[in-house]
């Protein structure tokens, strides 16, 4: 709310705020624009025609505010702003205002935790389908989930993570790629995917979603081994050796690391050896 004099032109904008605000029954921005608008009119020097023309806008304003379900429920004779009184008035509007937007907190907050609450029920419903053995019904139900609860923060996230503990990996690859869209730092939807790519035995797609999660959250122990692991099945020994010396660099404590170097080493000098010998073995 400003504190220095406003102009009449500032009025009339605030006013006509107000009534905008009105018409799509936002309560709260209403009242802040017709106490700003008050305000305005005490403490400014505004006189004549304006004056007149401020106060004809005003009390259109104060019949909008009036019309509203919730000040006709609050005050049934309506809300009078009297000549001489507009401070008081004010006052009233920035009260009402306060106690409004307290009560309207506390019902988001309220309508909020019993909508967790359906959605936690939900999700232990789709984990117990799981356990029945009956995962098609589960991932239906995860399916309705995710498109009822998709304002909620993290929801793909949450269900792609969920799938991945049960196996089902496939299925839970596009959950977690939507989540990513929306967060790319998403740390348990990164891991998720890549233990997804893991279990489906797609080594080339488990290694691009490493490097895409090294993008966002950085290089870590944690990955540099799980990519070592990986180019260990491709027989890719250079790449093995580097990746588990990076992570044997960042722990000199990790024995898998240092299991793998040993392991790739020789295999990179016998291929290197090959190489050369092969350069020099010429025949004439």
């Amino acid at each position: 709310m400003p504190t220095s004099p406003m102009t009449a032109k500032e009025i009339r904008e605030d006013i006509a705020r107000a009534r905008a605000y009105a018409k799509k029954n936002d309560y709260l921005r209403t009242l802040k624009y017709l106490a700003s608008a008050i305000r305005g009119m005490v403490t400014s020097q505004v006189f004549g025609a304006e004056k007149f023309e401020i106060q004809a806008h005003l009390d259109e304003a104060l019949r909008d505010l009036n019309k509203m379900k919730m000040i006709k429920k609050l005050f049934p004779d309506g809300l009078n702003c009297r000549k001489g009184k507009e401070k008081a008035f004010f006052q009233t509007l920035m009260r009402l205002h306060k106690k409004l937007g307290e009560a309207m907190e506390k019902a988001r907050v309220a309508k909020l935790r019993k909508r967790l609450g359906v959605l936690d029920d939900n999700l232990i419903k789709a984990a117990k389908l799981i356990d029945a053995g009956q995962p098609l019904e589960a991932r239906k139900l995860y399916s309705k989930i995710a498109e009822y609860f998709q304002d909620i923060e993290g929801i793909h996230s949450d269900i792609g993570n969920r799938m991945a503990a049960f196996g089902l990996f496939a299925e839970a690859v596009p959950y977690l790629n939507k989540a990513l869209e929306t967060q790319n730092n998403d740390a348990r939807a990164h891991n998720a995917l890549i233990l997804c790519y893991e279990g489906l035995h797609e080594p080339d797609k488990a290694m691009a979603a490493i490097k895409d999660a090294m993008r966002w959250l950085g290089p870590s122990e944690n990955l540099y081994l799980r990519l070592a692991r990986l180019h260990l099945q491709k027989r890719e020994w250079g790449e093995v050796f580097n990746n588990a010396k990076a992570a044997h660099d960042r722990n000199p404590l990790n024995t898998e690391a240092a299991k793998l170097m040993k392991q790739a080493e020789p295999k990179i000098f016998t291929s290197k050896g090959a190489r050369t010998k092969k350069s020099h073995d010429l025949n004439f």
